[in-house]
């Protein structure tokens, strides 16, 4: 049996001391990098070792899939399902994402997070770890229509352009996704809790690829069928810092 399972692992006080000033002292970053990622679209760029990505809802609530990879080495990468088990299905401020063995190190420490995570029916909770990334099969099975934008492909896209293939893709921290289990133990989803300007960052604790996708299912609020226009953009900035 694991020994972490229904346990949350707690940062050192050292380390969460720094992380506060992090996200709270004006004078602890400076703006490096900023980018979009179009609705309903991936992207992937590189978060160097102590910067700070932020991930933002620009214009309206939207759900964004995230993967990483370790820079020099891309075979390790983001491990949803260990950081599932010793975070908690929804993360937040304080948690860290750990990525896949024989490593298995944290990637990336949640320092900031704006969203109103207001009580929910059956405990929902926003950024969530429990549902995989949507993809192509999956639409045209519930929809009779080949072809639409899914996460799958825009992570792909994305990742080819540091030379991975699309078998890198991996199930995803769902940043913004408002998720949780009901009573006959089956997955639901929410419109997200976040609103526009709304944004969560995350501390690099190793050099990083990261994509993106702008997820284009009824997740971030919108009709999976819906044209471009009906689901929003994300913002993406990057810091580094200064302490």
């Amino acid at each position: 049996m694991d020994r972490f399972a229904g346990t949350r692992m707690a940062l050192p006080e050292d380390r969460r001391q720094y992380y506060r000033r992090l996200a709270e002292e004006p004078g602890a970053r400076t703006l490096v990098q900023e980018l979009t990622v179009p609705a309903q679209k991936g992207k992937a760029f590189v978060v160097r070792k102590d910067q700070i990505l932020r991930v933002a809802c620009t214009e309206g609530p939207q759900v964004a899939d995230f993967n990483a990879y370790n820079r020099h080495d891309p075979r390790q990468m983001f491990w949803s399902g260990r950081t599932r088990v010793v975070q908690g299905a929804h993360l937040s401020v304080g948690d860290q994402l750990w990525s896949t063995p024989p490593k298995m190190e944290p990637m990336f420490t949640i320092i900031a997070d704006t969203v109103d995570h207001r009580p929910l029916p059956h405990g929902a909770a926003s950024h969530d770890l429990l549902y995989p990334r949507c993809n192509a099969k999956l639409y045209e099975l519930v929809t009779g229509i080949a072809g639409l934008p899914n996460c799958q492909d825009n992570l792909a896209h994305a990742i080819a352009e540091f030379g991975l293939t699309p078998d890198y893709v991996h199930d995803c921290f769902n940043i913004f996704m408002t998720t949780g289990k009901n009573d006959t133990d089956g997955l639901f989803y929410l419109e997200p809790d976040a609103k526009r300007h709304d944004y969560v960052e995350l501390f690099a604790e190793m050099d990083c690829i990261v994509a993106l996708s702008a997820c284009p299912a009824g997740s971030s609020a919108q009709p999976v069928a819906s044209p471009t226009t009906g689901h929003f953009p994300l913002g993406v900035q990057i810091y580094q810092t200064r302490l």
